[in-house]
This record gives C-alpha cells, sequence and structure tokens, in this order.
C-alpha cells in the first residue's frame, strides 16, 4: 500500500465535495480548505473544480502553502479570498498585482500572515491606486515601524478612500466568516 502524497488527498477530498455539492454548500466547502495541506501543485486541480462552482463567493485557503500558482485562484469571480498564512511571498506579488487588476469582484482580501515586505506592499498599490479597483477591505502583516510600507499605505488610501486595510494583529479564526456571511 502506497501513501498519497497531501496534494492527490486534497485533490481527492475536493472531487468529493464537489460531486456530493447536493449536500454541501459552498460555505461547507470554505470552511473545509483553511489549513488542508493544499499547496500549489494542489491548487492546480482546485482550480479546475473551483471554475465548475459558479456559486462560490467566498474562498478561504488559509494556512494552505499555494504559493504563486495558487494566486491564479484570484481570477475566478469570488468577493472575498482569505489567504492569511499562504506562503505568499514578495516575489508573488507580482502575480497578486496583475489579478487585483483583473477581479472586478473582489471586495475582500486577507493576506495576513505573509511576509510582503515594502517590495510587495509597493506592487499592491500600483492596482489598488487604480480607480476601477473595487476592493473595500485588504488585511495585511504590517510592520509598523517600516516608515516606506506606512507611507505606501497612506498612498493607497488616498488614491482608494473606500479601502479599508487592517493590520494583521488578530488571530484570523476570531474573523472567519459565518454562514449567514455567504450569498447563495
Amino acid at each position: 500500500m502506497s501513501t498519497a502524497n497531501p496534494d492527490r488527498w486534497s485533490w481527492f477530498w475536493c472531487v468529493s465535495l464537489v460531486r456530493k455539492k447536493k449536500f454541501f454548500s459552498s460555505c461547507d466547502l470554505i470552511s473545509r480548505l483553511w489549513c488542508c495541506n493544499i499547496t500549489s501543485d494542489g491548487c492546480i486541480h482546485l482550480s479546475t473544480l473551483l471554475q465548475q462552482n459558479s456559486s462560490l463567493t467566498h474562498l478561504d485557503l488559509g494556512l494552505n502553502h499555494i504559493g504563486i500558482i495558487g494566486l491564479k485562484f484570484l481570477e475566478c469571480v469570488c468577493f472575498t479570498y482569505r489567504l492569511w498564512g499562504c506562503a505568499i511571498t514578495p516575489f508573488c506579488c507580482a502575480e497578486l498585482s496583475s489579478a487585483l487588476r483583473s477581479n472586478q469582484n473582489l471586495i475582500t482580501l486577507d493576506l495576513g500572515q505573509n511576509s510582503l515586505g515594502s517590495s510587495g506592499v509597493n506592487m499592491l498599490c500600483d492596482a489598488l491606486k487604480l480607480q476601477s479597483c473595487p476592493l473595500q477591505t485588504l488585511r495585511l502583516k504590517i510592520d509598523e515601524s517600516d516608515a516606506r510600507i506606512q507611507k505606501l499605505l497612506r498612498e493607497m488610501k488616498e488614491s482608494n478612500p473606500q479601502l479599508t486595510i487592517e493590520s494583521d494583529h488578530r488571530d484570523p479564526k476570531d474573523n472567519r466568516p459565518s454562514s449567514h456571511d455567504f450569498i447563495f
């Protein structure tokens, strides 16, 4: 008997959820993707499944090391992405910035516990300064002693006044969506 790797298990698990869509709402699917050992390889399969579920409005991939490939999810039509602790680095922010420019539905983005640094925040800032960006809430791991990051955050707020930027000092479990937060 061989042992399957975590990506293979996450693929099997996600297929099972989608095939049982009569029994699982999108809320169930989302709550089950938090901390599921999904990596960038698993995201390739998961992306295919998510494209089949057009009713999905919120996606929580927190504590999965999805990396740059996982950011392709932002091309799906969701209103909320929770990518808390997903190993997103400054290098990934170019892809993330591109996704922010193309996703006209995204209202909430949680990037807490990802070390974006000033270069990553700068790339996000370029996308968020656009008037066409609908994002209303952005959650970041912020080094409040870094003057460059503070300046970038002020610039984002000035050019995008409807944007709320939250610092990542809370446990994300305290901020998990409940079933009444979802639109079916």
